[in-house]
């Protein structure tokens, strides 16, 4: 799909202003265009390829055009950010990074991004983008940059197989419609997902009140909510294969020994061709423990400013415009990317998308992928307890007591 030009040169200077903030969805708190030396060059480092790119490089022509004077160059990278980081430390490099926000904090704290308080407010940030996509690009009381588009992993069904009025809309739900399903389909499963992963299950965790680490670093597996977490994934042990990870549930579904999985937007298209179009989104379900919606993780695909960048003001513009409401609708319908923008999820063309509304209803409701360095350290206890509680060699109490103190020395070995 093309981008809709602005054709600003053509307008009076009063109405080209007008026009100008209504189509960046510049609000109070936003940059401020008076304030921005329109030239020069700006460089951004990425990872975008395909179609995906295309549609990019037509925003930013069109941005472009608007202001003849900047120039952007877009540089693909096979690793963003650690060749950013040793590009701009010999004092070489891009002007924005565009990456996932699970490596904000790292750059931050080692100064090879700056914050851009004095030129996008976190009130315009959190009016401006859905709620996980803001948590993602803010670190430490400061505002880094923007979000792009989310990912989510949500329930996908196959309609051929169930309807949408059978599937669980609670955890103790799910319990329930596993053992049925099993029941009446002996050799196949009501819902499947990868138990043992730790990017997978962390929406009962911090749905049940528990998460994996804090911006302070602070743990919180081994807590009531969190060894609650744990027993509703040992109770599925009877419904669900001895080993499932995510190769084994994408297969089983489709392959049709799945009536559902849990998943995310990266498998949607090779479910949609399994099920001859068949595939149904429902909602991750309300944990019955604390009577909250599951809040999976939301990744957040960002863009962020260096400390070698000659104009920032410039660089934010650019990037406000970049994720604007018109924009993010253009890219979901070319690319199926989930939007960050607000205005874009409740847009009626995109929630209308099959491979984008299901996935951009849930991202509303998960938490952002901790941006913290400390989430490095929570991977592999997370992924060795639940891998302990699965394969019965710990009881969950166990399990997350043995995992807290794992990431506690992780976490402190850091700080040392």
């Amino acid at each position: 799909m093309s981008i809709k030009r602005v054709g600003a040169y053509l307008l009076p200077l009063a109405l080209i202003s007008a026009f100008f903030l209504a189509a960046c969805g510049s609000s109070p708190g936003g940059p401020a265009s008076k304030n921005i030396d329109y030239s020069g060059n700006i460089v951004i480092w990425h990872g975008w390829e395909g179609s995906y790119l295309a549609e990019k490089q037509a925003i930013f022509d069109a941005y472009h055009k608007m202001h003849p004077n900047v120039t952007i160059t877009l540089v693909h990278q096979e690793d963003v950010v650690q060749k950013s980081v040793t590009a701009i430390n010999a004092g070489s490099g891009p002007d924005i990074i565009a990456w996932a926000d699970d490596s904000l904090g790292t750059l931050a704290q080692s100064r090879i991004v700056i914050p851009l308080d004095d030129y996008i407010s976190k009130s315009f940030v959190d009016k401006t983008y859905n709620k996980a996509a803001a948590q993602g690009v803010e670190f430490n009381n400061h505002v880094w940059g923007v979000p792009e588009a989310v990912e989510a992993v949500t329930i996908m069904y196959n309609k051929s197989l169930i309807s949408a009025d059978q599937l669980p809309k609670t955890t103790d739900d799910m319990l329930t419609f596993a053992q049925n399903y099993q029941a009446q389909h002996p050799g196949s499963y009501g819902i499947v997902w990868p138990t043992e992963d730790a990017y997978y299950n962390a929406g009962w965790f911090y749905g049940a009140g528990a998460f994996y680490v804090h911006e302070d670093g602070k743990v919180g597996l081994n807590t009531p909510a969190g060894i609650s977490a744990g027993k509703f994934l040992d109770s599925f042990k009877p419904y669900l294969p001895s080993q499932i990870d995510g190769g084994v549930a994408s297969s089983l579904f489709k392959e049709g020994k799945a009536a559902a999985v849990i998943d995310g937007p990266w498998n949607y298209n090779d479910y949609s061709k399994s099920t001859n179009d068949n595939v149904g989104f429902a909602m991750l379900p309300v944990v019955s423990s604390s009577s909250k919606a599951a809040q999976p993780f939301v990744g957040v695909k960002s863009l962020w400013v260096t400390k070698l960048s000659k104009n920032p003001a410039l660089d934010a513009d650019l990037m406000t415009f970049y994720t604007n409401a018109e924009n993010q609708i253009a890219m979901a319908k070319a690319n199926g990317e989930i939007p960050a923008n607000l205005a874009a999820d409740n847009d009626a063309s995109v929630k209308a998308l099959a491979s984008v509304g299901g996935f951009a209803l849930q991202a509303t409701l998960g938490t952002a992928l901790p941006n913290t360095p400390y989430m490095s350290q929570l991977w592999k206890p997370v992924a060795d307890a639940l891998t302990a509680i699965w394969t019965g060699a710990q009881t969950p109490e166990a399990a997350l007591a043995d995992a807290q103190q794992a990431a506690e020395h992780n976490i402190q070995q850091l700080n040392s």
